[in-house]
């Protein structure tokens, strides 16, 4: 995730200078529906740190970046229009796992957290009979911030657990390019997610269960381990290196395009590495003859920029190449095989769709919608607008997205920018002309969005809480730039 040196680089929306559900605790959930053989159905989720939907094979990506990932694909149902609700990892979790918009659930940045009255997906099914157990990888799914509610086990696979707490003994932060820093951006964690998940299934445990698998090693730097590091750009002769992406201001908008290259190249062999480490997960799944009783969910938070609007990295910006993800569903005997589904589709719908899937019910005042209807050949049941928001390090912007158009406004301030996505995919040339049939009915979109966020908050007032973040965890997030310090 990118500190406060990422935000000078913000010069595509420089021209915008020129905005859980509420448990119900009195009507106890329904069981969930059985299968043909009266066992219930496991529900595996897996989110990819940082990976755009256009680097996946099953996307059309040309690389063969993720052949288990496109296996899966094949033998389930593809998104194609899928849009997160944040830039970064924690508001997008936290709308992943309750089915919430950002503003709603309320983990916008670092000083909130996703707060108890805010019901988890892991929560719900935990609730009906659910065993439950979450693997991460990244800083921002620390419990502090709330994203174990509900999780029976929750496991930290990063590897500097240690540095952090004697950071905290010594009662003092990290500096930049210090030890906990080069820790967290060398750190290469899928094999220990893996082997937590592959521990966690060896032991004997009441089924159904929910497993939540967070995989962070394409989110940079980008340093994948042999054969990886060579795989996509074996001829490569220059000193352009994966390390130090954000912090290197020879790594900018106008490098070498040769260089740039490269450096895709190893953002792709992160990509084929935790490919690698997800065909263990399914095959595992395979061996011990789950397959036909699971319901896997892959997708990603968030994407990345590679100076498609002059930046670098993710969190600073809503187009689209920060968005929008992928998301592939399996489920033998429930989702057909081999289907590609056009329609958009957001983040706060994952969590309607997995209870759906499963039989059961959405959890009131969820916002998302069930996609089951689409599997089934239907239409999505309500209006499928994407907002997306970023409230972070001094950063205020909204998105209104659909198919055809889309409008990012900073907030307050309201001035917008919109661009037709047919036209212009890349988001390079706004609509200046108020005539376009787009630019009122994106306009439109906007006002829809926002009153939408705001009858939900009435509903639902949004929590203020901040995370109660342990001194050694808030040390570590300090250095590695996830909070901000009194500058």
């Amino acid at each position: 995730m990118p500190t406060r040196r990422l935000f000078c680089v913000m010069v595509g929306l420089a021209l915008l200078s020129a905005g859980g559900c509420s448990r119900d605790k009195t009507t106890p959930p329904k069981p969930a529906a059985k299968q043909a053989d009266g066992s219930w159905p496991n529900i595996v989720l897996i989110s990819i740190d940082t990976v755009r939907r256009d680097h996946l094979g099953c996307y059309g990506y040309p690389r063969q970046t993720t052949p288990h990932i496109d296996r899966l694909a094949s033998a389930g149902a593809v998104f194609e229009n899928m849009v997160s609700s944040a830039s970064w990892t924690l508001p997008a979790h936290a709308a992943m796992l309750t089915g919430l918009a950002d503003t709603v659930h309320g983990a916008l940045d670092t000083d909130r957290k996703l707060t108890e009255d805010r019901e988890t997906l892991a929560e719900r099914l935990k609730a009906v009979g659910y065993t439950t157990a979450g693997f991460f990888s990244g800083p921002t799914l620390h419990p502090a911030y709330g994203l174990g509610q509900g999780f029976d086990t929750y496991v930290d696979c990063t590897a500097y657990p240690e540095l952090s707490a004697a950071s905290a003994e010594q009662g003092k932060g990290i500096e930049v390019g210090g030890p906990l820093q080069v820790a967290a951006m060398h750190d290469v964690s899928s094999p220990r997610v893996y082997a937590a998940f592959q521990a966690w299934m060896n032991e004997p445990h009441p089924r159904p269960f929910f497993l939540f698998l967070h995989f962070y090693d394409p989110h940079f730097d980008f340093i994948p381990p042999p054969p990886y590091d060579t795989m996509f750009d074996p001829n490569y002769q220059g000193t352009a290196t994966g390390q130090n992406f954000i912090f290197d201001d020879q790594i900018n908008a106008q490098m070498p395009r040769r260089d740039l290259d490269h450096l895709i190249a190893l953002y792709d062999g992160e990509i084929a590495w935790t490919d690698a480490h997800v065909g263990k997960v399914l095959d595992d799944l395979d061996a011990a003859g789950l397959r036909d009783s699971t319901l896997v969910v892959l997708l990603a938070d968030h994407g990345i920029e590679f100076f498609e609007h002059n930046g670098k990295g993710h969190r600073h910006t809503l187009f689209d190449e920060l968005i929008r993800i992928p998301f592939i569903l399996r489920y033998p005997g429930h989702v057909p095989p081999g289907q590609r589904h056009s329609p958009q589709t957001r983040m706060i719908d994952v969590v309607p769709s997995v209870l759906d899937l499963v039989g059961l019910p959405a959890a009131k005042n969820v916002m998302g919608q069930s996609v089951v209807p689409v599997i089934e050949g239907g239409k999505l049941a309500q209006d499928n607008l994407a907002v997306s928001e970023l409230f972070s390090l001094g950063r205020a912007f909204r998105s209104f997205r659909r198919l055809d158009r889309k409008l990012i406004r900073q907030e307050p301030t309201g001035k917008a920018l919109v661009f037709d996505l047919q036209a212009d995919p890349g988001e390079h040339t706004p609509l200046g002309d108020s005539s376009n049939v787009l630019v009122p009915a994106a306009r439109r979109d906007a006002d829809q969005g926002s009153q939408w966020l705001v009858d939900f908050l009435k509903q639902v007032p949004r929590s203020t809480g901040g995370p109660e973040l342990p001194d050694k965890v808030r040390k570590q997030l300090e250095s590695l730039g996830y909070l901000r310090g009194k500058e």
